[in-house]
């Protein structure tokens, strides 16, 4: 059975299913394999330098896991009894709580969090004088103090000693925000699943794979999964698993061949722009599942952004927005801001187009319609609304204390959840497995406003939020969007709080896991030795973006306010 029909020959769920599918023994399976994923892909990150397993939206360690537990584990399981394996609706479950847990560590949150409250400390030098223009402005409850205890952090200590009373409050106060906003993104695709999944009834190219590996096919009987006794499945998996491992053989022994996979560049307007071609197994597996007029319009947007970048270079047009960070340099700001402008024109769209839906939720959960059903998902009306509310508040007071003026608390919440919205419904309907977005909440900030206006206060807020807001490449919404579509096919969603509660379990238990064994790591080795991008890269970005914007204050950028309308 091909792949992309397993999504049509599902056979139906009963409601006694779908109630056993959020079992103890589900939850306790996807809290375990979330465990696993934390340590692994936080090891991989720091220790082997791998293929990054928590970087992209398309979650490949959430699929590797998945993959051994679906294949391997509940295959031996139902061999030996066939009780013993877990139902469709189970494997559902876990598959989400693992799914989640793949967006938390990694660039997701986890990787990011400790070189953003560590790097001003540690690399202050009397060179680029941040002890003065930096650090007097920076809050202190939310960053660990004392210089030794990050000076042991980077460069490693005596026996490897963590002094805990340097990190348990500063991450305390950070596990509060990261509750609050993992928990509103999940509230938020309550609110738009029936929306997405129902009415709009969007494609979900990534759910297509699980859902293809728990589908029974025409029986349950077999221990073994349709999918894995396909041959076709195994040809297709053999081949990016051999150019792979013949590129990463050729690393350590020259005489393995190695397959290139980048394509030269197409020059187009004198060199002034190029067409970048690359081959990519997951692109290429995930874009089969993509409607074609969608995948048309991806192509077709790209290679206009192309020419246009070209033609702003040809023609002298381009210009560097010096207030921007680091993650908004990639090209000209004309380009990042119509992006920002097209991506807040989706998100308009997408509500207006909902505003129907969005009414009835609302009248649930304020009123208690009984017309209204909410039963078919993990949270109430009441509850979502209730607890995206909550989480928005419990995060602009926390942005507020570290030194943000209300307004821009406003307008950097507005930004970064107009930005995860936009990211959630490109996945969601079009698949995308690599996406960078446009710009960056503390980014847009700067240049809507102007640093003259924010204060070296303000810029130090900012540039604390590059923890949680800039390296969107690998988010918690997109998951939990693509989950809750999963769990809407195999009929799992009817009335499980319990699953909501598993997700919280998992943020609860991923973050310490992962978080704690990169301060181990920090300190046993030295963080500088783990990854240079995150404790040389990711820990100067957001304070050599105050440094600038502090020692020459910029004017809000008028053009750019024009170019986001244009967008």
């Amino acid at each position: 059975m091909k792949l992309h029909t397993a999504y049509t020959c599902l056979m139906p769920t009963t409601k006694e299913e779908a109630r056993r599918g959020c079992s103890l023994r589900a939850l306790l399976t996807g809290l375990t394999g979330a465990v696993i994923l934390s340590l692994g892909s936080t090891w991989n990150d720091m220790m082997i330098k791998g293929s990054g397993l928590a970087t992209w939206n398309w979650t490949p360690g959430a699929i590797c896991v998945f993959f051994a537990l679906v294949f391997v584990v509940n295959t031996g399981l139902g061999w030996m009894r066939r009780s013993w394996a877990l139902t469709k609706p189970e494997l559902a479950v876990a598959y989400v709580l693992i799914l989640v847990a793949n967006t938390l560590t990694g660039r997701g949150f986890s990787s990011q969090i400790l070189p953003v409250i560590t790097g001003s400390t540690y690399y202050a030098t009397p060179e680029n004088d941040w002890g003065n223009i930096i650090q007097p402005y920076l809050p202190t409850w939310p960053l660990p103090q004392g210089r030794d205890a990050m000076w042991h952090f980077y460069e490693g200590s005596p026996g490897g000693v963590i002094p805990w009373d340097s990190w348990v409050w500063p991450l305390a106060w950070w596990g509060i925000f990261a509750l609050a906003l993992f928990l509103t993104m999940t509230c938020i695709m309550v609110i738009l699943r029936k929306q997405w999944v129902e009415y709009e009834r969007l494609a979900y190219p990534m759910v297509q794979l699980p859902l293809a590996m728990i589908d029974d096919g025409s029986s349950d009987s077999a221990a073994m999964k349709p999918l894995f006794k396909n041959w076709m499945l195994w040809a297709g998996f053999a081949i990016p698993f051999t150019l792979g491992s013949l590129n990463a053989l050729h690393n350590y022994f020259q005489v393995v061949p190695t397959v290139v996979t980048y394509l030269p560049a197409i020059p187009i307007l004198r060199g002034m722009a190029a067409i970048q071609l690359r081959i990519s197994a997951s692109m290429v597996g995930f874009s089969y599942f993509v409607p074609p007029s969608i995948a048309a319009g991806l192509c077709f947007f790209y290679l206009m952004t192309t020419v246009q970048r070209g033609m702003w270079g040809f023609m002298g047009w381009g210009n560097k927005e010096v207030a921007m960070g680091a993650y908004s340099q990639y090209t000209e700001p004309d380009i990042i801001h119509q992006a920002m402008g097209a991506m807040i024109v989706l998100v308009i769209g997408t509500l207006w187009i909902g505003r129907a839906h969005l009414k009835a939720v609302f009248r649930k959960a304020f009123t208690g319609d009984p017309s209204i059903d909410d039963s078919d998902e993990i949270l109430s009306y009441r509850m979502a609304v209730g607890g995206a509310a909550t989480g928005l508040s419990v995060m602009a007071v926390w942005l507020w204390r570290i030194g943000l003026a209300p307004p821009l608390v406003v307008l950097l919440l507005s930004s970064a959840f107009i930005i995860y919205i936009a990211i959630s419904r490109t996945v969601a309907q079009g698949g995308v497995a690599n996406m960078f977005p446009p710009t960056n909440p503390p980014d847009f900030v700067v240049s809507g406003i102007g640093s003259s206006v924010i204060g070296a206060k303000g810029m130090a807020g900012l540039s604390i939020c590059y923890a949680w807001s800039v390296d969107t490449l690998i988010l918690m919404m997109t998951a939990v969007a693509n989950g809750l579509k999963l769990l809407t096919e195999v009929g799992a969603v009817h009335r499980h709080r319990r699953l909501f509660g598993g997700i919280v379990a998992v943020i609860l238990v991923t973050l310490p896991t992962s978080i704690g064994l990169i301060l181990y790591l920090g300190y046993e080795h030295g963080a500088i030795n783990l990854s240079s991008f995150y404790f040389n890269n990711v820990s100067q970005y957001p304070f050599r973006f105050m440094q600038i914007n502090v020692d020459t204050p910029f004017a809000a950028s008028w053009i750019g306010w024009v170019h986001t309308a244009a967008g």
